[in-house]
């Protein structure tokens, strides 16, 4: 082997080893290049996005609003509380007759003293539907958390028992009361729960779990 490489001349030599250094290049480049992991997201792109729409998006609560849809309203009848002002106190007082009581609920009136539509005050189901000689028509609906709304003074009902109805939707029409006729054309709001009234004033705006 010796006598093989010195009967080569040099410059063969040199160029011999100069292609072989070469080729070791070439192959060490080759083989880092399959060592090298490529990225998950190459640096100038970006991650695809997904449009999917949420499966279960999150329900939005409901919150009580005032039982009617139309024009401005006033409040003609207190909730009774010991704690409120005087002047609240009186207009939580009812006179049938000769007798006084308390009130468990508000009354509502329009400005102008005329008759409106009347609206679920929130979603639920018709429980119960009923007509006094001295409440006029009465209309009770179940919501969720075991709380009830009632609605009283009413000159017509526009539901039956096992109705659902939507929050907003039209349930009856105000009218007067033998019972409070000082209150004039309204409709009398109540919210139970545990056969315990709440004020509805202090819950407008607040959802069903707010009452207790």
């Amino acid at each position: 082997m010796k006598n093989f490489i010195n009967n080569i001349p040099k410059e063969k030599l040199q160029r011999y080893l100069f292609l072989g250094a070469l080729i070791l290049v070439f192959v060490a480049f080759f083989i880092s290049l399959t060592l090298i992991k490529p990225e998950d997201t190459p640096p100038n792109e970006q991650p695809p996005v997904n449009n999917d729409p949420d499966p279960d998006p999150e329900p939005v609560a409901e919150k009580f609003k005032i039982p009617t849809n139309e024009g401005e309203y006033r409040v003609v009848r207190k909730f009774y509380d010991v704690n409120a002002s005087e002047e609240d106190q009186v207009l939580a007082i009812i006179q049938f007759g000769s007798s006084y009581s308390t009130s468990n609920g508000i009354s509502i009136a329009a400005k102008d003293g005329k008759g409106f539509s009347v609206t679920s005050a929130i979603s639920g189901v018709v429980t119960t539907v009923s007509e006094s000689p001295i409440h006029g028509f009465i209309i009770t609906i179940e919501h969720d958390d075991d709380v009830f709304t009632e609605y009283s003074s009413l000159s017509e009902a526009k539901v039956k028992v096992g109705d659902t109805v939507k929050q907003g939707d039209v349930i009856g029409t105000s009218g007067e009361s033998e019972y409070d006729e000082a209150a004039g054309n309204h409709v009398h709001f109540k919210i139970i729960k545990d056969n315990e009234n709440y004020s509805p004033e202090t819950l407008i705006g607040k959802e069903l779990k707010d009452v207790k």
